[in-house]
């Protein structure tokens, strides 16, 4: 049985390469090979994330007392399950979004590929496990931001590396650290693996600040965040991914597996790595909303928004506490939904019409109804109207800043979530508004004529968002009992 968590790690690694030297001809052949690849590769993760927990394999003995090593715990399994759903609709989508992008191949082989690159992360049971991957993942999104060759896109890609290459090594420091501070090992377990004799030691904050900014880097803290903006020049698909499943939520994700699983919050509590991080949460929430509502360019408002919307996250995580953690995770797998739910919208309506600025999109409802209406779903769930995603996630939130005590950040984490809240509805809401009441006189005929919804290949999947982002309060209560450390 433990071999099996290598299945979802290499398949699609294999899939991705064999469609790179095959080079399909003809899109048909390349699409079922390439659905089939995913669909079979998502199957075996559920079912690994349902029997299998607890499971956990030892391959190469690298680093002493760190191997490379995978294990199946619950979040694992959550994180798992969901990024292979997600795939499934980001994939159909790209088989129809990507005839008028080019080089499909070298795509779809990148875009499988970093499939099996996040399984690696999310399966792995130290630190040094995730760090590999984490530098794979790294190296498997270079071509799909650079695809394309544009020089905005050449410009954007150099930009990644250099921010990634400064997190890595930021990262690599803090996980030297707390090896060190913990007799050699990274491994996980809830609530961490530290001695309590470690309690706010000078080395833990130091490592846990490295880690936190390194990885960071990828879940766009201020001041590292500039390269998330310019990545949205990549094909939607890639966005879409970039900022809902893969990139960004692996940044979060290491920084959860740092504070709760290795370290743990009790040796962290009260000091001033916490507060420090609290701040950079802080910063970021408000300062992401507030350039989402500057930003003209609908890709580029979406883009600064995921930047203040990660750092809701990070923000729980940070708080260190039961209801900080649940508030935090609640919203990365919410905001997963409804990110990729709305960059997808936003690829649409670049397809069909080449628009690409907020102000070009009046009165684009009645043209593509289906849309905009679930773009205007998202939108809600991303402000936090109940009963949809975000009121939940951010109910835990306030709840936990609070309880927070004796740390004053946690009363303005409460302040940065209302101001961020209400930025938030005005520069989504702004859109929706004006794509179905664009005003007396407007005539809708001139506008918009000749456009329409895509086919079923991009609606299909962006109904089945919409109605996810409808369910999610129905799954809430085995998400969190999943969750729970």
């Amino acid at each position: 049985m433990n071999i099996l968590l290598l299945i979802p790690i290499v398949l699609p690694i294999v899939a991705g390469i064999h469609i790179l030297k095959r080079n399909y001809k003809e899109p048909k052949s390349r699409e079922k090979f390439v659905s089939t690849a995913v669909i079979v590769n998502a199957i075996i993760v559920i079912l690994l994330s349902l029997f299998a927990r607890g499971t956990q394999l030892t391959l190469l003995p690298i680093i002493p007392n760190n191997p490379i090593q995978f294990k199946l715990d619950n979040l694992g399994a959550m994180f798992a399950s969901v990024v292979s759903l997600l795939w499934i609709l980001c994939i159909y989508y790209s088989f129809e979004y990507m005839k008028h992008e080019g080089d499909e191949n070298r795509f779809f082989g990148f875009y499988v590929m970093t499939f099996g690159v996040m399984m690696g992360i999310t399966f792995a049971a130290n630190l040094v496990t995730l760090y590999l991957f984490y530098e794979f993942l790294t190296l498997a999104t270079i071509p799909l931001v650079m695809h394309g060759d544009s020089i905005q896109a050449k410009t954007a890609t150099r930009i990644y590396i250099i921010f990634s290459v400064f997190g890595a090594a930021l990262a690599l420091m803090g996980i030297a650290m707390i090896a060190f501070a913990g007799n050699g090992s990274t491994a996980f377990a809830a609530g961490g693996i530290l001695p309590k004799v470690l309690t706010g030691a000078t080395i833990l904050q130091v490592a846990y600040l490295f880690t936190f900014f390194g990885f960071g880097v990828k879940s766009a803290v201020m001041p590292f965040h500039a390269w998330l903006p310019c990545a949205s020049v990549a094909p939607t698909p890639v966005s879409a991914l970039l900022h809902a499943v893969a990139v960004v939520k692996a940044g979060v994700f290491a920084i959860a597996r740092v504070t709760y699983f290795t370290i743990g919050p009790d040796l962290l509590r009260g000091t001033i790595a916490q507060s420090v991080a609290l701040g950079a949460c802080i910063i970021t929430i408000v300062y992401g909303s507030a350039m989402a509502l500057m930003s003209q360019h609908l890709k580029r408002r979406l883009a600064y928004s995921t930047v203040s919307q990660l750092s809701y996250i990070l923000f729980g995580i940070v708080l260190m506490s039961a209801d900080g953690y649940i508030g935090g995770m609640v919203h990365l797998f919410g905001h997963a939904i409804v990110k990729i739910t709305l960059f997808l919208c936003a690829g649409a309506i670049i397809y069909k019409t080449g628009r690409e600025y907020v102000w070009e999109l009046k009165g684009i409802g009645r043209a593509m109804p289906v849309t905009m209406i679930v773009f205007t779903i998202a939108s809600f769930a991303l402000v936090g109207i109940p009963p949809l995603p975000g009121f939940f996630s951010k109910w835990y939130l306030t709840v936990a800043a609070f309880h927070n005590q004796g740390n004053a950040l946690g009363y303005a984490g409460l302040v940065a979530l209302a101001v961020s809240a209400l930025l938030t509805a005005i520069y989504l809401f702004s859109i929706c508004v004006n794509a179905f009441m664009p005003g007396n006189g407007f005539d809708y005929e001139e506008s918009n004529k000749g456009v329409r919804d895509p086919n079923r290949y991009m609606t299909i999947p962006l109904t089945i968002l919409a109605v996810a982002i409808v369910l999610f309060a129905l799954c809430l209560p085995s998400l969190i009992n999943i969750l729970s450390l």
